[in-house]
């Protein structure tokens, strides 16, 4: 049996976070960077990386087979924004956005995933080996939201549902009954910043996961920096979907979270 696991790495924290329980569990793996977005600190876990376009998805594939690779892993984000520049794509990778019903990033991945399937690779749930990492339900730590805060939480999960949904983006910045900003294409960092300016302190974050949540590659994320921006700008807490979450380096981030006083909050439907 080939017990050898593939990671396709994009940017962000969630890489090193898998590639540290990879090395406890002794795990024979193969890193697969994208060019210009893994963070490239990832060679001290000594692993044998590939630095590869994302428009080479046939570059890609056939690496995978020279390694004999049957299991791949998708972790950390790809700026969906490299679309808008003028690339050059190789023939599988046109093959994929010709076969997408549109341009939106789950469409595109899923049709990634589909291309890799054919060729006899499977995709692996995102959440392996971190499950412990995984939001619970209700406050995780010492800071919790008050009953107005809850109300507002409310309005901003339904609202952060419905523009996932759209794969507009997964959080929205919410104060006093207002949606104050929605995510776009910046990321939930930048949302925050924008959201700060017109809802002065006291706003929350309320980041979800999409209604049809792939747990191949659709689970939100959110760390120490995010944390960070929201104490520094005056916001109260983030309230993010519970079993859908990524807290990264969870207990590090919630005893951080109740040093500054802010609150994370798992809600659910």
């Amino acid at each position: 049996m080939n017990n050898k696991i593939g990671l396709l790495a994009g940017k962000g924290t969630l890489p090193h976070v898998f590639l540290k329980e990879a090395k406890k569990k002794n795990l024979e793996l193969v890193i697969f960077t994208i060019s210009g977005e893994a963070d490239k600190s990832i060679e001290k876990y000594g692993y044998k990386i590939y630095e590869l376009k994302i428009t080479q998805l046939g570059s890609i594939l056939k690496m995978l087979k020279k390694e004999n690779i049957k299991n791949l892993i998708m972790l950390g984000y790809i700026r969906h924004t490299n679309l808008l520049k003028k690339i050059k794509f190789d023939f599988k990778s046109l093959l994929v956005l010709l076969r997408a019903k549109d341009l939106r990033a789950a469409s595109l991945i899923r049709e990634i995933i589909r291309e890799f399937e054919k060729n006899g690779v499977r995709i692996m749930p995102s959440t392996y080996l971190m499950e412990d990492s995984i939001a619970g339900r209700g406050p995780a730590g010492k800071s919790r939201p008050s009953g107005k805060d809850m109300k507002n939480i409310k309005l901003g999960f339904s609202m952060a549902k419905k523009i996932a949904s759209m794969d507009i983006g997964q959080t929205v910045i919410v104060k006093n009954g207002i949606i104050v900003a929605v995510e776009a294409q910046e990321g939930t960092d930048e949302c925050i910043k924008r959201g700060a300016k017109i809802a002065g302190r006291d706003f929350i974050v309320v980041k979800t996961a999409r209604k049809s949540q792939d747990l191949r590659y659709d689970i939100p994320t959110i760390g120490a920096t995010t944390v960070s921006l929201i104490k520094k700008y005056g916001g109260k807490g983030i309230a993010v979907e519970a079993g859908k979450t990524f807290l990264i380096e969870k207990e590090k981030l919630i005893n951080f979270a109740d040093k500054e006083k802010i609150f994370i909050y798992g809600a659910e439907e």
